[in-house]
């Protein structure tokens, strides 16, 4: 028992605060989500009143660039000097499924 004690404790933590992010990096996801909306059907409206041109292929390429970007600085900053290994990684998914 006193082997199993201190990886219940890193695991529960773990657990823990990757629930938190999970559950926040969700709702924070949400947000962005609702903003890029709101922009786009701005942007669209312009466009339809021709007020604006867009030429949406360099827009759609440089905005996949830009997730992909944010998505590696994401992890790199959750998991940097976590040493809190499957509970964190189980916590995180948990929390991002219910938030």
């Amino acid at each position: 028992m006193d082997f199993i004690a201190p990886f219940v404790g890193t695991l529960g933590f773990g657990g823990l605060m990757g629930y938190a992010v999970g559950y926040a990096a969700k709702k924070v996801s949400k947000l962005v989500l609702i903003a890029i909306g709101i922009i786009f059907f701005v942007i669209q409206y312009l466009v339809y009143k021709h007020w604006a041109v867009v030429h949406w292929q360099p827009v759609a390429h440089e905005a996949g660039e830009g997730v992909k970007h944010a998505s590696i600085l994401f992890w790199r900053i959750v998991t940097r000097n976590v040493s809190l290994g499957a509970g964190f990684t189980v916590g995180i998914i948990l929390g991002f499924k219910k938030g």
